[in-house]
C-alpha cells in the first residue's frame, strides 16, 4: 500500500509541474483559444499548435499537435487542466512509442504496465524544452515599438 501511495505521489507531483509549465508557455492561450510556436533547429523546425478548449468554469483541455519533420509520426496530446487543483494531466497521447523517451536526458525511466506516468513525464520533459528552445512563428510585439 505504501508503494501505491507513493507512485501516486509521484504522479500528482509530476501533474503539479505540468500545470506550472503549461502556465509558462500560455500566454497566447489566455487571448485566444489556439496558438502555434516552434521547436527545433532553425534548418529543421517542428511546428507545435497549442489549442484550448474550455469544459467548465474549472476545466480546460489542451491538445498539443506536434509536427515531425519527417512527416512520418505527428503526435496527438489531450491534455486536461484543472485550474482549481492546479494539476495538468495526459488523458490521450496519439503515436505515442516508449523510443520517444530517448529524445530527452532521464534517468531511472522504469517502463510500467500504466502509461500515465510516461505520457506525463514526455510532456513534462516537452514543456521544458519548449520553455528553452521554442520560438515564436508570428512577432507578437506591437507595430509602435517595432
Amino acid at each position: 500500500m505504501f508503494k501505491t501511495y507513493r507512485n501516486l505521489k509521484r504522479l500528482h507531483s509530476l501533474y503539479e509541474q505540468n500545470f506550472i509549465l503549461v502556465n509558462k508557455i500560455s500566454g497566447e492561450l489566455n487571448k485566444k483559444n489556439s496558438y502555434t510556436f516552434q521547436v527545433g533547429e532553425k534548418n529543421s523546425d517542428s511546428s507545435v499548435t497549442v489549442s484550448r478548449k474550455k469544459l467548465s468554469k474549472f476545466t480546460d483541455e489542451l491538445e498539443f499537435l506536434i509536427e515531425d519533420i519527417t512527416n512520418i509520426k505527428n503526435l496527438a496530446i489531450t491534455c486536461r487542466l484543472y485550474k482549481e487543483a492546479m494539476m495538468m494531466e495526459v488523458i490521450e497521447f496519439q503515436n505515442f512509442h516508449k523510443d520517444l523517451l530517448s529524445l530527452f536526458d532521464v534517468k531511472n525511466i522504469n517502463l510500467q504496465k500504466d502509461e500515465r506516468y510516461q505520457w506525463n513525464l514526455f510532456i513534462n520533459q516537452f514543456l521544458n524544452y519548449s520553455i528553452r528552445h521554442g520560438r515564436a512563428k508570428k512577432n507578437y510585439l506591437p507595430s509602435w515599438i517595432q
